[in-house]
């Protein structure tokens, strides 16, 4: 009859990177190190001097990188290097097995022993019970069979499962990082940390999601095989396992699906015995089935733990994490890793916070250099001219006055649309062509001549928008001439807005549309409100060279797959 005994204690949780060869050692034989067959990094240490020894080392080598002695000598000098579990066969006496554990005990104290062997002796019992981790498994009297090797296999299963089911020291580790970390190192500490995570669990891929409308875009990735991932994609919320019921409930999503058979108690370290049900492992163990979502077949994926970044009760994005070869999920670990999720997540809330915190700070110090300077030149010419006038009576002067006041109102109106740039928009489905004829009618054109082309529809704020194209087409008659000709033409992603004058030069326009521009008598803060109305519709735009020599302002909306059929309609 097979038995098993397991001793109490918690599983190892020990930091180190697994795997890595072995050189030989002194005794009767070179110990031997079977090469990794699967991607679990899980190194046993097999001790055993019978006949037995490549039958149960050939069993084990399935799954894990095994290193075989033959002789109680040599199993010190094997401990010196990374292992995960040491199983002690058959082939010793009760002092050679006890010496062993002591050689555990004072190098890898918190490696899980199992003791292999027809039956046990009391003296080893003892010691194995001042182990941290330890089983005995024991086969009786009859010769060794594929069942109990099969138990072995089991019980070298279920350390390998605890050793990757416990990441509470590395989120702490990451947890202290993360609020440690300065504003220009998030996201290094952000995919350290998933690499710290991705190791600890023997996973293959560990990414960070940001929910961005129907998508998942990509931010943070660590992948066993690539230091630097390139192939990572978007992806359509439609397309992601689970991403509906995340977003309705905020629970992790597991593949294989979790099964909780484990008590939902805190068991205290150092508990002799065992909870839960009866039902053993090794019974429970199941074929992995294809899985059958294109996510996880396209991606060779066996088992997948997906838990929402949710932050102020908004889902923010996802964390996921991927093995190519079938793992459970217990209860404990999915709840870490939640958490671990819930700091990545404010941690990047916290990123978009103080970015928005800098450029607030940006536009601050733009009103303070405006109203400090920029305004100061206008109001020392209404001042000046006002004290001719005192002197000399003469009303001529007046119209320099009224020039100068005129300046200055167009410069306050400016500005104050500037501090409107983070209100709330109101957003609706807007005629492009409605709206630009009407930002036309708003502005002295003079002699200028306004074509468009192709315009269909944008979800846009009216108001803000016609404010945009205003401050657009004053730009081009100020830079190009009365006599200017303003094109606005729709494109495969949004719309232009371009004119034949002199153009803006190359070198300058990153910055025209960052700071404002300005090579007249305009105000300067013209782009810098189209660069606002831009921001708070989340679009952007670039500064190119028209076909005719002028500017070029593109904006770009949405997809082409969102902007095409809007054209085609018209």
């Amino acid at each position: 009859m097979v038995e098993e005994i397991a001793f109490g204690g918690r599983a190892d949780a020990d930091l180190e990177k697994r795997g890595g060869e072995m050189s030989g050692s002194s005794g009767r034989a070179e110990p031997r190190t079977r090469g990794e067959p699967t991607n679990r990094s899980f190194h046993v240490l097999y001790a055993d001097a019978t006949d037995d020894r490549e039958r149960i080392e050939e069993a084990i080598g399935r799954s894990y990188t095994t290193t075989t002695v033959d002789s109680a000598a040599e199993i010190r000098d094997a401990l010196d290097h990374e292992i995960d579990c040491v199983v002690i066969g058959d082939g010793f006496d009760a002092a050679d097995v006890v010496s062993m554990l002591e050689n555990v005990v004072d190098v890898r104290p918190t490696v899980p022993v199992v003791r292999f062997a027809p039956t046990v002796e009391p003296a080893v019992c003892r010691s194995m019970v001042s182990l941290e981790a330890s089983a005995i498994e024991t086969y009786g009297d009859r010769p060794l069979d594929e069942h109990a090797i099969g138990r072995l296999a089991a019980r070298i299963d279920e350390f390998y499962h605890r050793s990757i089911s416990d990441i509470r020291e590395v989120v702490f580790e990451i947890s202290r990082s993360l609020m440690s970390a300065a504003p220009d190192e998030t996201d290094i500490e952000i995919e350290w940390g998933l690499q710290l995570v991705g190791r600890q669990l023997d996973a293959d891929r560990c990414l960070v999601f940001e929910l961005e409308g129907e998508a998942l875009e990509p931010t943070h990735c660590w992948d066993r095989r690539a230091e630097h991932p390139t192939d990572v994609e978007s992806i359509d919320i439609g397309s992601f396992p689970g991403f509906e019921t995340m977003s309705k409930s905020f629970d992790p999503h597991a593949v294989p699906p979790a099964v909780d058979d484990e008590l939902d108690i805190d068991v205290p370290e150092g508990f002799v015995g065992r909870l839960g049900a009866a039902e053993r492992r090794s019974d429970r163990r199941v074929e992995a089935k294809p899985k059958e979502h294109p996510y996880l077949r396209e991606r060779n994926l066996e088992s997948l733990l997906a838990v929402p970044i949710v932050v102020d009760w908004e889902l923010e994005g996802v964390l996921a994490i991927e093995q190519r070869i079938e793992r459970p999920w217990p209860r404990s670990l999915r709840q870490q890793v939640r958490t671990l999720g819930e700091l990545v997540g404010y941690t990047l809330d916290r990123e978009r916070r103080r970015r928005e915190l800098a450029r607030q700070n940006e536009h601050l110090e733009r009103f303070t250099s405006v109203v400090s300077h920029d305004l100061r030149n206008p109001l020392n010419v209404l001042q000046g001219y006002a004290d001719l006038v005192e002197e000399t009576e003469d009303p001529a002067y007046v119209e320099e006055i009224v020039v100068a006041a005129e300046r200055m109102e167009t410069m306050i109106d400016d500005l104050l649309a500037l501090a409107r740039q983070g209100e709330h928009l109101d957003e609706r489905r807007l005629d492009l062509e409605r709206t630009v004829r009407a930002a036309w009618n708003g502005v002295e054109t003079a002699n200028a001549v306004l074509e468009t082309r192709e315009l269909g529809t944008v979800e846009g704020d009216p108001g803000r928008l016609q404010q945009a194209f205003e401050n657009l087409f004053r730009n081009a008659i100020e830079h190009a001439g009365p006599s200017v000709r303003v094109t606005v033409c729709g494109t495969d992603d949004g719309f232009a807005v371009e004119d034949d004058g002199p153009g803006i030069p190359a070198e300058e326009r990153d910055r025209v549309v960052q700071k404002g521009y300005t090579g007249g008598n305009g105000t300067g803060l013209g782009l810098s409100i189209v660069t606002s109305v831009v921001d708070a519709h989340g679009w952007s735009v670039s500064v190119e060279a028209a076909d005719s020599g002028g500017a070029r302002f593109e904006f770009v909306t949405a997809t082409e797959s969102e902007r095409r059929p809007e054209r085609d309609a018209r």
